[in-house]
């Protein structure tokens, strides 16, 4: 799915596969605390890290990142004196692991580069590669694509010596998946390619819906709306194969994208409709909102007024839940629009009313102005000429206390306008 946004300062959820799939690897690693002693028994030091490699993990596993990370951390340091590298890359790579699901992603990035350097030493280049991987995976996802690029090359590298076909999935995936965002789709499908192939010898439902919903977008972009379905459809079916119901959800929803660019408007309403159910049995108002308005847009294109004007006060509705003033001010104008090819200009001229105290509370100037002119347009047209002159009143003294030349003009070109049909009359 589209997991590469910028991850939040609390926690980097569209890699918790990898640091779920990490911490299956920690628990054989045992953890040490940190020992003061000149000659520490190496047997003693032993028994201690098993019983805080056993409570690291299990806080890591109850999302208690915070409380594993110290645990973690003082298994590196112990590893380091027993001379085990093994579980010392285990612990610094754990340890990187917590810090990005904590938010602290330099300081992943470098645990996880300790324990590539540890790897490296050891000539276990399977590792060695999947530390690059949760590198590149971890810089993709907040857009640094050129030390994306470069880890991942490592990792790719690195991979193709070791029998982990299950990582070289991933990371070819996630190299098909950073060359279509850099502009590079056509480079992107040897990669998508390889990654089906793998994902298919491994039979893992997961990972070939992974690879079909990336691979849709390379074939989108390309202007290649049939393969993008294809794929799409694909990817859908597995993870409903998985009861992802929000995967499903989100695949619906592009899968509307492609039959509408294949001309196909019934078929992305109904599309749509079913990423609507399910993003609204998921209490996820902010996807329900895009499903709607994306829906509404779809009904009034085929003149289906009435729906479309319901549609879209339910996107309004869902925005407010979302907390997205914005989204709610363009609902609302995207209802008003609806309700004015239906000729219901009052009720558009309310609507746009509600807009315009949106944009007034906190809007931007440029913003404010826009939609006072549009809200102006709309009252002249519903029959109420003063109120759209001071509107227009209201857009000038705007325009001057925000200082922008360019905005005065453009409502003194909107004033010009009105008042010539008015003058006509």
């Amino acid at each position: 799915m589209k997991d590469s946004s910028t991850p939040s300062r609390k926690r980097v959820p569209r890699h918790r596969r990898f640091f779920a799939a990490l911490c299956c690897l920690a628990v054989c690693g045992p953890i040490a605390p940190r020992v003061q002693a000149q000659n520490p028994d190496p047997g003693r030091l032993e028994a201690e890290a098993r019983g805080q490699a056993a409570e690291a993990d299990r806080r890591y596993k109850e999302g208690d990142f915070a409380g594993a990370l110290p645990l973690y951390q003082a298994e590196r340091a112990s590893r380091a004196l027993l001379g085990d590298l093994r579980y010392e890359a285990y612990a610094a790579r754990a340890t990187g692991c917590c810090l990005a699901e904590l938010g602290e992603l330099d300081a992943a990035i470098e645990a996880w580069n300790a324990a590539r350097e540890l790897d490296a030493k050891r000539e276990d280049p399977g590792f060695e590669g999947y530390d690059s991987l949760l590198i590149g995976n971890l810089e993709l996802g907040r857009g640094r694509t050129s030390e994306a690029e470069e880890a991942l090359n490592h990792a790719l590298t690195r991979l193709a010596k070791a029998d982990h076909r299950d990582y070289e999935t991933d990371a070819r995936r996630l190299m098909g998946r950073l060359l279509t965002q850099t502009g590079r789709p056509r480079d992107a499908e040897p990669f998508f390619e390889r990654a089906w192939d793998l994902a298919s010898e491994l039979n893992d439902a997961r990972r070939l819906g992974d690879v079909g919903a990336d691979w849709g977008l390379a074939a989108m972009v390309q202007g290649d709306a049939g393969r993008a379905a294809e794929f799409w459809d694909g990817a859908r079916r597995a993870f409903e194969s998985l009861d992802l119901p929000g995967s499903v959800a989100i695949l619906d929803r592009q899968l509307a994208d492609a039959l509408l660019a294949l001309g196909l408007p019934d078929a992305a309403a109904a599309r749509l409709a079913l990423a609507a159910e399910a993003h609204e049995r998921l209490n996820d108002p902010a996807k329900l909102a895009d499903d709607l308005s994306a829906l509404a847009d779809v009904k009034a294109a085929t003149n289906d007024l009435a729906n479309a004007r319901a549609l879209a006060r339910r996107a309004v509705f869902a925005h407010r839940d979302a907390g997205s003033a914005e989204g709610a001010r363009e609902a609302l104008v995207a209802l008003a629009h609806f309700q004015s090819l239906a000729n219901a200009w009052p009720e558009a001229a309310e609507t746009l009313a509600d807009a315009v105290k949106l944009v007034q509370r906190d809007g931007e100037p440029a913003e404010q102005i826009r939609l006072l002119l549009l809200a102006a347009d709309v009252e002249r047209r519903a029959g109420h000429a003063s109120r759209g002159f001071a509107l227009l009143d209201e857009a000038e003294r705007t325009a001057r206390e925000a200082g922008d030349d360019d905005l005065v003009a453009a409502v003194s070109n909107a004033r010009r306008e009105r008042e010539q049909p008015s003058a006509k009359r």
